[in-house]
């Protein structure tokens, strides 16, 4: 195997006129910059070591450690995990100092349906194991407001305004951003999706302060690596209370017209006020 394959590195592009990844003014390298940046890494360095199989799914879960910060250049690094499989360890680090770190898998298969069962014990439907899968209504299309997903651009909002049922489960349509080119799904925008519904769900469930600053810490993905454009999108959360600073939010992603599950996303995030996150930056 040559050598470029065994390890990759690359520097992280940081653009900060970037209309999507930096929608607003901030003092740090948004995470999802770091995760479009290590997935494309990786699925580069699979694309050599698998000879062209495509990936049916990603698979992945990310660590971020410590602010990335705009004033230095970001190094990424890819090195295979060890065996028979598409596996790699995905680090981005500033000089010495590690800011994320963690692991990206692909697995063959179909991209719709195919791929392991949710880590919580539901089934792909977002049901317990052996419930029926019931027909999804198709959430409002009309976006979530700005200030709840924390975007400043209307055409950065990829989430619906959600939809309870009941006392059971919150439900929001994956959107597209006004006026792009028909394109299939891919996963930096299911993840970004997620974390806005994630955000979203702090503020609309969990009552945080609209001025409270969530700061990522970990994600965990199991998701199509591809979805045909056609199908419709949507996220859904199963109603859980959540006590302390750090949340946890586990969401299925599903087909909104069946309402059969494609796969999952987890995001954990301290929420801290504005003073608290001054004494963070400032440390």
């Amino acid at each position: 195997m040559a050598a470029s394959v065994i390890e990759r590195f690359r520097e992280l592009v940081v653009d900060e006129s970037d209309p999507f990844y930096f929608d607003h003014p901030l003092d740090h390298v948004p995470g999802m910059l770091l995760f479009s940046g290590m997935l494309d890494l990786a699925v580069r360095a699979d694309a050599a070591r698998s000879r062209g199989r495509r990936a049916g799914r990603v698979v992945a879960g990310l660590d971020f450690t410590r602010f990335c910060e705009l004033d230095r250049g970001t190094t990424l690094s890819c090195r295979p995990v060890p065996g028979r499989n598409r596996a790699w360890t995905v680090t981005a680090r500033q000089g010495v100092r590690e800011v994320c770190a963690g692991s990206i898998a692909f697995a063959e298969g179909a991209g719709v349906a195919d791929g392991a069962a949710p880590a919580n014990g539901e089934s792909r439907t977002g049901a317990p194991p052996g419930a029926a899968r019931r027909p999804a209504a198709i959430p409002p299309s009309r976006h979530a407001p700005a200030p709840l997903v924390h975007r400043h651009r209307p055409e950065n909002i990829l989430v619906g305004e959600p939809v309870r049922h009941g006392r059971g489960t919150v439900e929001a349509a994956v959107l597209r951003r006004p006026g792009e080119e028909p394109d299939d799904w891919r996963p930096v925008r299911i993840v970004e999706a997620g974390r806005q519904f994630a955000t979203m769900l702090e503020h609309s469930h969990h009552g945080r302060p609209m001025d409270a600053r969530l700061l990522w810490v970990s994600l965990r993905m199991d998701v199509p690596f591809r979805l045909d454009r056609s199908v419709p999108l949507m996220l859904r959360w199963p109603v859980a209370r959540v006590a302390g600073p750090r949340s946890r939010c586990a969401v299925t992603l599903a087909d909104a017209s069946t309402g059969a599950g494609l796969g999952t996303l987890t995001y954990e995030a301290y929420a801290v006020d504005p003073e608290r996150y001054e004494r963070t930056r400032s440390s």
